[in-house]
């Protein structure tokens, strides 16, 4: 029997690669349900490729939408929620933003196999999914390609026997550059990744190295592990993406070609492989691995991610908000590159503080409030 798959996100990078996987596995695979927030025309293709019964959409609209093909057209949050309660095996949650966090949390609860790939569940609710993963009989599997690396290097490892984690960053398209060179960067240049193709949230979410500084925190909720315990290292090839270190200093490294496929049917094949007909490195030719720390001068976001962990749970739900404020006013024009860390650590310093949220109500006034308190002093400094 196939199993039931619904993809959140379906229109996004993650969710075409998602279904690419789907496609070349049909034999295994059939597609439940799809969500998407605007991208009505692809998301009608995609129904009409791999004749999904349901089909969701969460913008502010998704009520006042026509038919979609044949799927009946269950919108908002609340019609996503539906899907998910429904026979599906597998959820991929690959939305983008904190909209992705009650997805992963209805999962969970509905004791789901969920391929993650939505970096602000575990950022803002990481404590609640952990629980949730605890009493629970659902099951994460993240579809990240630095944590499905990880993940599987640690399958082989007792805990006892590991020192740290590595995760790699590409290091974004302005790793060479000087902090006066990166205060003139365009949005443009910003949204062109030199090696992997993403939406536009994550693009620039690796140039400013914030992707990376959420990363950690997902490290840290994933795999119970303390921040001091989590490094990272700039590597510009993508080809080694998490690193394990043990107590007696030996490494061990995950490499593959840079492509989500690759972790995606990992995930999605629940920790099984299977033959794959793309992604493949070869290892006839030459080729170079680089490695260079991070610089938390340039790059200050991955620096005010580790110190949102010292804070403790609302500064995590804070640093994802105000971050999201920022990124968006980078985006239009408001501000420059080297501005967005200086909303965030603005945000950081004046959120309500408290160590421990365990409910969506917190989370969600967190957010809230971060968010007005971002776009105001948007207003206050900057004129917008």
């Amino acid at each position: 029997m196939r199993k039931k798959i619904v993809v959140l996100g379906s229109t996004g990078s993650i969710g075409r690669a998602t279904l690419d996987v789907i496609a070349q596995q049909e034999e295994k695979f059939e597609v439940l349900g799809l969500a998407c927030r605007e991208n009505i025309a692809l998301l009608k293709e995609q129904v009409e490729r791999f004749k999904s019964p349901f089909v969701s959409t969460y913008d502010d609209g998704a009520d006042r939408i026509g038919p979609i093909g044949a799927a009946t057209v269950l919108p908002g949050m609340e019609g996503m929620k539906e899907m998910i309660g429904m026979d599906a095996h597998i959820v991929v949650n690959a939305l983008p933003g904190s909209i992705g966090l009650e997805p992963t949390i209805e999962a969970l609860k509905q004791n789901k196999v969920l391929a993650l790939a939505n970096k602000e569940s575990l950022v803002m609710g990481g404590r609640m999914v952990e629980a949730l993963l605890r009493i629970g009989t659902g099951k994460l599997i993240p579809v990240d390609s630095e944590h499905s690396a990880i993940y599987q290097l640690l399958k082989s490892v007792p805990g006892k026997e590991l020192s740290h984690l590595t995760i790699t960053a590409s290091g974004g398209p302005f790793r060479g550059l000087s902090i006066e060179d990166l205060e003139r960067v365009s949005p443009a240049e910003a949204l062109n990744h030199p090696t992997w193709k993403m939406g536009n949230k994550i693009t620039l979410d690796s140039a400013t190295m914030m992707n990376k500084g959420l990363e950690v925190i997902e490290a840290r909720w994933l795999f119970d592990i303390s921040p001091d315990r989590i490094k990272v290292v700039v590597h510009p090839e993508s080809i080694i993406h998490g690193i394990i270190e043990f107590v007696d200093n030996g490494i061990m490294a995950y490499l593959s070609y840079p492509d989500m496929r690759i972790p995606i049917a990992y995930a999605l094949n629940e920790e099984e492989r299977h033959p794959l007909p793309f992604g493949k490195l070869s290892m006839d030719e030459p080729f170079n691995l680089t490695f260079h720390p991070p610089d938390l001068e340039r790059f200050p976001c991955l620096r005010l991610a580790y110190e949102a962990l010292e804070m403790g749970d609302s500064a995590l739900i804070a640093v994802n908000s105000a971050n999201e404020v920022a990124a968006a006013a980078f985006v239009e024009g408001k501000i420059s590159f080297t501005q967005i860390p200086i909303l965030i650590e603005e945000a950081l310093s004046h959120h309500p503080a408290a160590r421990v949220i365990d409910t969506v109500d917190s989370i969600w006034e967190i957010h809230r409030l971060t968010k007005e308190f971002t776009e105001r002093k948007l207003g206050e400094f900057y004129g917008h």
